[in-house]
């Protein structure tokens, strides 16, 4: 009979519900875990005054220095501007002084880094122009950048490119240029529109400016402000 009493006492905690023992796993369960990247895209400008940006995916409880500086930069080690706490994270809308150091640029690089250590950043530039607010457009769910890789070369004549997770409805200029500029300010070749996103494959005329050269950058910038752009560079012989 001894050995009955402490055997039916572990039977009924086998049998007992976890209680507190499943509270940590319920309380991880129900936390908002974040996900993906901070980025931000250039709201309106008053030349030589200020810039506004709205930022997009902000993680919660974070601090960020903004920092403005040299145009090709992304704005590391530029001057400090401001700082700002991001709350509840998500999308916001701040608005910065630009530095007296840097009035009177063509353009300039704005960049928000953590200052807590989480590692997260974001850049982007604008020119230095009075711009007006433009409405905001509806979210069309759209996460990421677009990129894209080089398919095939005519030598002097055309680039064809792979492009993948272009966003909606946006409208992208096509530049080529010298080596090592990323297509910053290169020549336009074209245009084109993105539609629905995703992936397309389109061949650009390469300018008669950069025929003869040995290599040669090509990049794709939004023209409607949303900030989204892509580079990449390719040799001008034909290929494959």
């Amino acid at each position: 009979m001894k050995y009955l009493f402490p055997f039916i006492i572990g039977l009924a905690l086998i049998l007992a519900p976890l209680g507190e023992m499943g509270g940590l796993q319920a309380a991880r369960a129900s936390g908002q875990l974040y996900s993906g990247y901070p980025t931000f895209s250039i709201s309106s400008v008053i030349r030589d005054k200020s810039v506004t940006i709205k930022t997009y995916n902000l993680p919660r409880d974070d601090i960020f220095r903004v920092r403005m500086g040299y145009m090709g930069t992304r704005g590391v080690n530029g001057i400090k501007v401001k700082s700002f706490e991001t709350g509840l994270g998500g999308t916001k809308t701040f608005e910065f002084s630009i530095p007296s150091e840097l009035i009177g640029l063509y353009q300039i690089a704005i960049r928000i880094e953590s200052k807590t250590g989480s590692g997260y950043f974001a850049y982007n530039w604008f020119y230095n122009n009075t711009t007006a607010v433009k409405p905001p457009k509806p979210s069309s769910g759209y996460a990421g950048y677009p990129t894209f890789s080089v398919a095939s070369v005519v030598r002097n004549k055309s680039v064809t490119v792979s492009i993948v997770n272009l966003p909606p409805n946006d409208s992208f200029r096509v530049r080529m240029g010298y080596m090592g500029t990323r297509g910053v300010n290169g020549y336009t070749a074209d245009s084109f529109k993105s539609g629905k996103g995703g992936a397309k494959q389109l061949t650009f005329t390469i300018p008669a400016e950069l025929k003869g050269l040995k290599q040669i950058a090509i990049r794709i910038e939004s023209k409607t402000g949303s900030g989204y752009y892509a580079f990449n560079w390719f040799y001008n012989n034909t290929y494959p």
